[in-house]
């Protein structure tokens, strides 16, 4: 039996959230677990997966917020979701995660591998720098996300912005 990996947990997250951003109605979790890795699924951590994957569209407005609070000079809407995605995951270990504990180093670092593997290694900058200064306000930012009304702008108007 194959050894249960957080780390190949969140690659597989990371697609399903890309897969979700593009395909929107059509996307089948199920399907997509299913086809896309027929060939090897021992290695997924499900409790984590399933949390971590309808608890970032849910709050996704929330989870956005961090990155316009710390990032303010990026227009996030003409942003790539390649870079966007491994922050959205991060965020939500650091700030939401109910089934575990991640310690925040490794949700920045293991944030930063997704970008290095799926992305220009330039990014990894700014990743950095919005996760770490999360990690530094987080108190704060945690009282601030209260207020938030949550917005979706990848994962329900995504078709509007393709247009």
């Amino acid at each position: 039996m194959q050894k249960i990996s957080r780390h190949k947990t969140r690659d597989c997250l990371f697609q399903a959230l890309y897969s979700k951003i593009y395909l929107q109605d059509s996307f089948l979790k199920e399907s997509f677990l299913d086809n896309f890795f027929e060939w090897n699924l021992g290695f997924l951590d499900q409790v984590y997966f399933e949390e971590m994957f309808s608890w970032i569209i849910e709050k996704e407005g929330k989870l956005v917020y961090v990155i316009e609070k710390f990032a303010p000079k990026f227009d996030i809407s003409s942003m790539s979701v390649i870079n966007i995605i491994p922050v959205l995951i991060a965020s939500y270990e650091m700030l939401y995660l109910k089934c575990d504990k991640v310690p925040e180093n490794v949700s920045i670092n293991e944030a930063l591998e997704l970008v290095k593997f799926y992305s220009d290694p330039q990014w990894r900058i700014f990743i950095n720098w919005v996760l770490n200064s999360l990690k530094q306000n987080k108190t704060e930012v945690k009282k601030e996300l209260t207020k938030i009304t949550n917005k979706n702008l990848f994962f329900n108007n995504y078709d509007q912005k393709k247009s």
